[in-house]
């Protein structure tokens, strides 16, 4: 019987088609992923220092890691002398000598300085406390002088003789943040004017005749005979309205005040997307830069 060759011949003819060399090979994914990722962080890095804002916070953590502050090295404000002055001789005429101050203000009003400079003129220390220390009632300690940005819209200031509230322009103050290179990224996502808003409406419930210092932005209250009555008066304006105010917080109740709705904590301060544009650019350049890559090979 004659071998069939038919098999061969199929499989030789198969073998002998022309190969095309020049096919176009596909991007494996992996290399895709991995440059795309890359691209966007270099783009993404460079768009947000590309702000002002957000190369004073990466000097203010330099200076953390070199110096263990975020705080350039405390410097006497003439200005601030002068305000400390007339407080302390507004203080000295009416025979009132504080054993507890407290200061309030937006970020980059000025509070640590204006506390420094009083410290040194009435023999107090002073504080400045953490955004921690607002969560809960905080113990004060006399012979302070204590300042944070949430100071009177969370705690008692019935324990403070003097009331002192730096009513610094929502730009201005967002100007300084900046200036000071300690983090002007606040500037970006902190809601500067919402935040004075309800600092604006916690000194305006305390009882007590206002005594505004010249030329400055700085407000003051002592306290009444009576108290400051901040949360009665409060509790009353709100309940006129028809609010039910005894499962609310004082911050709460300045937010309903202010707002309509209660709000706590620093998160409803916080403006998320504040940096959507540069990732956004940032994305579309990865996405822009791998297609081309891909399509060159």
């Amino acid at each position: 019987m004659a071998p069939d060759f038919s098999l061969a011949r199929s499989k030789m003819a198969q073998s002998s088609k022309p190969v095309n060399h020049h096919r176009k090979r596909s991007w494996p994914h992996g290399a895709i992923v991995g440059g795309m990722a890359a691209s966007f962080l270099t783009s993404a890095t460079a768009n947000l220092l590309a702000k002002d804002t957000v190369k004073s916070a990466v000097k203010g953590g330099v200076r953390k890691l070199l110096t263990g502050s975020l705080e350039r090295p405390y410097q006497d404000i003439a200005a601030v002398d002068r305000c400390a002055d007339l407080i302390v001789g507004i203080l000295y005429e009416k025979q009132i000598f504080p054993n507890l101050i407290g200061i309030d203000g937006p970020p980059g009003a000025g509070k640590s300085t204006l506390g420094r400079s009083l410290a040194k003129r009435t023999g107090l220390y002073w504080r400045c406390l953490h955004l921690k220390d607002m969560r809960e009632p905080y113990y004060f300690l006399p012979g302070r002088i204590y300042e944070n940005i949430r100071l009177f819209r969370t705690q008692d200031i019935e324990n403070f003789e003097v009331i002192l509230y730096i009513d610094c322009r929502a730009g201005d103050a967002q100007r300084r943040v900046i200036e000071r290179d300690r983090n002007g990224a606040l500037s970006d996502y902190l809601d500067f004017e919402k935040m004075k808003k309800i600092g604006d409406a916690a000194f305006e419930m305390a009882d007590g005749k206002e005594i505004k210092i010249p030329m400055n932005p700085v407000r003051m209250k002592l306290k009444p005979k009576d108290g400051y009555r901040d949360m009665d008066n409060l509790k009353t304006r709100l309940q006129s309205n028809g609010w039910k105010v005894e499962q609310f917080s004082k911050e709460e109740l300045l937010s309903i005040y202010c707002y309509g709705k209660p709000e706590s904590g620093i998160l409803p301060y916080v403006k998320f997307g504040a940096y959507n544009s540069e990732l956004l650019s940032a994305a579309y350049t990865a996405l822009r830069m791998a297609t081309l890559k891909n399509f060159l090979r």
